[in-house]
């Protein structure tokens, strides 16, 4: 132990100084005191390291090649974190974590970007040292490993344990001898969210400034990378774990660092979503969410469209923007150049949000301020404004002001109607009987009469809400009235109050520790218990915007940045589905599925699971009338993680199509990416159900209890084969690991996958559940992802799983063929046929032999065909086509992607091949 204590002291020396440019002796002296880790000094330079390459062919995310200057010293890990030192950091007694990581001297794997971002903190407390990552709430799963961090955050001016970003991993790795196993076996995750690069040099380059759709992390290194790879084979989100993918730690402040937006536009102060629409889904019930906010650092209002891609648009404009207010269908924003409590002039505008180049409509009025959107009992829309925002406590000065009501239509004001003396720009109730306001008494206008709420103590952020409740959201200066109430003493903006419609205090709700409300406002659209504000911190920066639900006073981050003023957040009001739905009949025989998970929150129906945990059968009388339960219906996600986004994307495929396509594709990415239904002739109507990482078992999961059920018009089913990947048996299957914890695969399994028909509006809900936008267009061409660049197959290639695994796999291969024949039998009792795919895979695995990618000896693979071939001859409507070949195919050089994918070209072709095939046998 002693020696191997010396050899890493004595690297550590030897590497220290990482200075290009022979600078001065190292800044900083390494912040921590413990010596049972190693890091390396990386000292500031005025040379630059790149980032991303211009080679071609290059991934869109590689490209183009970047140089980036990082002027500041930092420490990194001499070596990856070893899986002894994660369990002694990350124990049950912290954070429940249970990963079992393997032999403690090995680098640490199979864990998550969160759970290394736990170990970081955690290591910065053990040394008394700054945590620079932040979260409200944590959430883990069976395995123990970290799958969320809620309002998740990050601060790199602060000096503590994290992870490396890009540029400093690249710096370290790209000189020689320094990184001692950068690009050994496992791939390490870095701090930067993936975005964009541009061909230009930029100065202490820190990654995207937030997520991209697929909330993306980046993994660098491994055996089999180079300095610009950024990933794998699909995309890493921040809850993947692999069995190739572990990290190491830095540390060290980033001055002045600098991100880019989604777009490429260099921002140093970012603003950044911290919660996806699907996190606040218990708080919305729909995926139809928007938020408005003015960002103080640049003068705009900033806009978030959660449903299409959750990036941040800057609206740009010349004239000031405060109190935003977005209209009841969402589609556009009223907003003021004045400012409560600031008595001056102000003029009311609106504005598109769908269209930023679109130009603002002005209301031609003297003077307006806080413009509040209302619909009226008699259905028009109409925006309340007030005359002026100044103080209220005068009597004189708040009758100079009066309150005015507006009609919008069409892009256009319409006649100004006063309503009442006094500027009660708190709102006022759609009826006209309560109108409140503050700054800096709480005066409420009650049934035609004035009065004044709170005994007159000071108050200020003044919110009506927009339902029958008519409750008043407001802030106060710690008075006497709010601390008898709150029971204790408390902080100017520490606590939200709200009262009820007569003006009696009936709730409170604290700020988080070390923070206080701003700006306060009820949610608009959709009648719920939400409220959003600003958090301003110690030193009086408004740094994040939250969502308050009333129903259990839990705050929920939404953003985070440097000045964030007065938000404002849409909910668009819930689909109307009647309370006993109309069930669509598509089955009159239920066909037995596989076996599924029966645990589950909720209770099995009538139609619910058997105890063994396979589906029962239904009842052969149809179910007429039904009540989808809104919080499982179609909620086939639950962290967006890359298999649950591709596959619930698949699931809207199957209730849009289930009575209108004849032929279904089954299968993994190959298909996915290489049959595209939209080529097939009229005569067919495809849909592609084919997912990254399919196998046997998930196309048996998908056939037996959604397909089979439920396509009426069914006449082919195409599954693929892949002989390759036969030894994925169901432990090695999304729907046996993952869709027992989603709740509307387990919702659906608790009702018999629906087989005594499907309810009306099932549907609707499985689109309205918020999904990773990016991955749409899985539906641009039903289901179909064609890979648009071209390459050529690799001359060098080798085998990622053992090829000899049939040598003690047979019972796998048994179990994988007893899928596909009893998918066969089934079909063949609907006079369905079922066409055994195999799909190309690069010709030069004959030369090593190895059958593909991911294994099979090319020896053992004519005994596998012989078997298939064998049931083509016993099963009727069953036949084999094979397109691999054993590697004499025609699928050349530029219709391939990689080495088991092809591109649009190769796609083209096959998809021509099996619509001529099913010509033949229509």
């Amino acid at each position: 132990m002693i020696f191997k204590l010396l050899g890493a002291l004595f690297f550590a020396a030897l590497f220290a100084g990482c200075h290009s440019d022979g600078g001065s002796s190292p800044t900083e002296v390494l912040p921590y005191s413990g010596m049972q880790r190693q890091m390396l000094l990386i000292e500031g330079s005025k040379d630059t390291i790149a980032l991303g390459t211009n080679k071609n062919g290059a991934k869109i995310d590689e490209s183009p090649e970047m140089k980036v200057l990082l002027d500041y010293d930092y420490w990194v890990d001499l070596y990856k974190v070893t899986c002894g030192e994660f369990k002694s950091v990350i124990d049950e007694t912290i954070v429940e974590n249970r990963v079992d990581c393997g032999p403690d001297s090995l680098p640490v794997v199979n864990v998550t970007f969160f759970d290394a971002v736990l170990f970081a903190n955690e290591k910065s407390k053990n040394e008394d040292l700054d945590t620079i990552y932040e979260y409200s709430s944590a959430e883990f799963d069976k395995d123990g490993h970290c799958v969320n961090l809620a309002g998740f955050s990050f601060h790199l001016d602060r000096s503590g344990f994290r992870l490396p970003t890009e540029a400093e991993w690249v710096k370290v790795a790209s000189q020689k001898g320094k990184c001692l196993d950068c690009f050994e076996k496992e791939k390490e995750f870095v701090n930067d969210y993936k975005g964009v690069f541009k061909n230009e040099v930029v100065t202490n380059y820190a990654g995207a400034s937030s997520t991209n759709d697929a909330d993306e992390r980046i993994i660098k290194g491994g055996s089999s990378s180079n300095l610009y790879s950024r990933g794998g084979t699909y995309p890493v989100s921040p809850s993947t774990y692999e069995g190739n993918i572990g990290f190491r730690l830095a540390i060290g402040r980033v001055p002045d660092a600098v991100f880019f937006d989604q777009g490429g536009k260099k921002v140093n102060s970012p603003v950044r979503v911290v919660s996806s629409v699907l996190k606040l889904w218990d708080y919305t019930k729909t995926s139809k969410v928007k938020l408005v906010f003015k960002n103080e650092v640049t003068g705009n209002l900033n806009y978030i469209d959660y449903y299409n891609n959750s990036e941040i648009v800057e609206i740009k404009k010349t004239e000031s923007a405060y109190h935003p207010d977005i209209s009841p269908d969402g589609s556009m924003v009223a907003y003021c150049t004045g400012i409560e409590g600031i008595d001056r002039k102000s003029q009311v505008y609106v504005r598109s949000l769908d269209n930023n180049d679109s130009k603002p409509v002005k209301l031609d009025v003297e003077s307006a301020a806080i413009p509040r959107w209302n619909v009226l009992e008699s259905g028009d829309t109409v925006i309340t404004y007030v005359t002026g925002t100044g103080n209220n406590s005068s009597e004189k000065s708040f009758k100079s002001m009066s309150t005015w009501q507006v009609p919008f239509a069409n892009g256009k004001f319409g006649k100004p109607t006063k309503l009442f003396d006094g500027a009660y720009h708190g709102g006022v109730s759609v009826d006209s009987k309560l109108a409140v306001t503050g700054s800096k008494i709480l005066r409420a206008r009650v049934n035609g009469k004035e009065t004044v709420w709170y005994n007159g103590e000071q108050a200020c952020n003044v919110s009506l809400s927009r339902d029958f409740s008519k409750r008043t959201s407001f802030l106060d200066f710690h008075s006497t009235t709010g601390e008898k109430f709150v029971g204790n003493k408390y902080r100017v903006h520490e606590i939200l109050f709200v009262a009820d419609s007569a003006g009696n205090l009936i709730q409170h709700v604290k700020a988080p520790d070390g923070y206080t409300f701003d700006h306060p406002e009820w949610v608009t659209g959709r009648v719920n218990e939400n409220i959003v504000a600003t958090l301003a911190n110690a030193d009086g920066a408004h740094s994040k915007i939250v969502l308050v639900h009333l129903a259990d006073s839990s705050i929920t981050y939404l953003v985070e940045g440097d000045e964030l003023w007065h938000p404002s957040l849409w909910i668009r009001e819930r689909i109307v589905i009647p309370s006993s739905s109309s069930v669509a009949s598509s089955s009159s025989k239920p066909v037995s599925s596989s076996s599924v998970s029966s645990s589950s929150s909720e209770s099995s129906s009538s139609m619910g699971s058997s105890s063994d945990g396979k589906s029962s059968s239904s009842n052969d009388k149809p179910v007429q009338y039904f009540e989808l339960d809104e919080d499982s219906a179609g909620f086939y996600v639950k962290n967006n993680e890359f298999q649950e986004a591709h596959w619930s994307y698949k699931m809207e495929l199957v209730w849009t199509y289930w009575d209108s396509a004849d032929v279904v594709i089954l299968g993994s990415s190959r298909p996915q990416h290489g049959v595209i239904p939209a080529l097939f002739s009229d005569q067919f109507y495809v849909v592609n159900l084919a997912s990254a990482h399919g196998s046997m078992h998930s196309s048996y999961y998908m056939a037996m209890n959604y397909v089979l059920p439920h396509y009426k018009k069914l006449k082919y089913i195409i599954i693929e084969i892949a002989l390759d990947r036969l030894w994925l048996t169901k432990q090695n299957s999304f729907f046996f690991l993952r869709s027992p914890d989603i709740k509307g695969y387990v919702y659906d399994a608790n009702h018999d996958f629906w087989k005594s028909g499907i309810p009306e509006g099932l549907k609707e809900m499985t689109h309205e559940v918020p999904k990773v936008s990016s991955y749409a267009g899985n539906l641009t061409e039903r289901g179909a992802m064609p890979l648009n660049s071209c390459g050529n197959w690799r001359s060098s290639v080798y085998a990622e799983q053992d090829v000899a695994w049939l040598d003690t796999g047979l019972v796998r291969l048994e179990e994988t063929l007893g899928y596909l024949t009893e998918i066969i039998e089934q079909a063949k009792e609907k006079n369905i046929k079922v066409i055994g795919l195999e799909m190309p895979l690069n010709p030069n695995y004959k030369n090593v032999n190895a059958y593909g990618k991911y294994g099979l000896r090319n020896s053992d693979a004519p005994k596998i065909l012989e078997r298939i071939e064998n049931m083509v001859e016993k099963y009727s409507n069953f036949m084999f086509f094979d397109q691999h070949k054993m590697g004499e195919h025609d699928y050349l050089n530029g219709m391939n992607y990689d080495d088991d994918h092809l591109c649009r070209a190769g796609a083209e072709k096959i998809t021509h091949r099996l619509d001529s095939l099913l010509k033949t046998l229509d």
